[in-house]
């Protein structure tokens, strides 16, 4: 295996949790090391040369291709949020809620593919049709709440793991591995993971079916706010989660995809939409109020969240 590109450039579907784990022991803290998820990440910490680069933009575009086979002919709806939200918090657990829903509707949920409030999405989506399952889960994770702070150093300037960090990342990941392959394949909902090893410190979550994972994050980015014509959710978030706001906003008023709104639905636990950052003002003055009123949902609540977006009235028409 070649260490400076240790994935095939040319493939022809998605990534698995299986395929990108592989080599994964719940019992053994430091085999995440051993994963081709791992070994991608640390290969973008090398040394670059031009045909690693072209190695890479061939890798993408076979993504993107993969990515828009899966989602052919289906409802998207993104859900954003923050990294650094905890499983222990409630809002985690809203967040599962709510895209438990959305996908009982035949919806897919897609995010970036992170921590936090990306994970518990997918955990949802995962678990859509088990609401039992869903709360012991959600019971599992908390007894290890946090992401790491430490995950950032995970790689010094060698490209060599810290075997501290990568002690911690395991116990962090662990639980979610326990609850992945305790879970019946045939019973998982799908869900799309939009991930990138530009960030790869943050394992994509294995509770996602489909892992679209991309060396250039620039392509994701724009790439997940492209597919999600049916809807983002933006949960507590802080800088990133911001920046897709705005990202999509702009991506909205200028009508960039298939001319249509993406609604915007603002899941407004601990007045984060309405006090810290209020995005409401700022969003009617850009799209003017008749636009705002339709496409865009600030709320608390998880059913006025659900209904916004399965009963928008464009879903069907674009």
């Amino acid at each position: 295996m070649d260490p400076t590109f240790p994935v095939l450039p040319f493939r022809s579907t998605l990534y698995t949790p299986d395929e990108l784990f592989d080599g994964f022991d719940p019992g053994r803290p430091g085999s995440y090391a051993d994963t081709p998820d791992f070994l991608a990440y640390r290969s973008t910490r090398l040394g670059p040369n031009r045909e690693v680069g072209m190695l890479r933009a061939l890798h993408d575009q076979c993504i993107t291709e993969a990515r828009d086979v899966a989602i052919d002919g289906t409802r998207v709806v993104a859900i954003m949020g923050g990294h650094e939200l905890g499983r222990d918090d409630p809002a985690y657990a809203d967040v599962v809620e709510l895209a438990a829903a959305i996908t009982s509707h035949g919806i897919l949920v897609a995010t970036g593919g992170g921590p936090g409030a990306m994970e518990a999405a997918h955990l949802g989506a995962m678990l859509a049709a088990d609401p039992t399952a869903r709360s012991r889960a959600v019971a599992t994770l908390a007894s290890s709440p946090s992401f790491p702070s430490v995950a950032g150093s995970l790689l010094d300037q060698a490209a060599s793991p810290d075997p501290a960090v990568l002690r911690a990342l395991h116990d962090w990941q662990r639980p979610a591995f326990e609850i992945w392959a305790a879970t019946d394949p045939a019973s998982r909902c799908r869900s799309l993971a939009v991930p990138t090893w530009f960030y790869g410190h943050e394992p994509p979550t294995p509770f996602a079916t489909h892992i679209a994972k991309y060396f250039s994050n620039s392509l994701r980015e724009d790439g997940l706010l492209a597919i999600a014509v049916d809807g983002i959710v933006f949960g507590p978030g802080s800088a990133g989660t911001l920046q897709e706001v705005f990202q999509d906003a702009c991506q909205n008023h200028y009508r960039v995809f298939h001319d249509r709104f993406s609604p915007m639905a603002f899941l407004d636990r601990g007045g984060c939409w309405t006090g810290r950052f209020p995005v409401g003002p700022l969003l009617e003055t850009l799209f003017g109020p008749e636009d705002f009123a339709r496409h865009v949902c600030i709320d608390a609540d998880l059913d006025v969240i659900r209904t916004f977006l399965v009963d928008h009235p464009d879903a069907l028409t674009g």
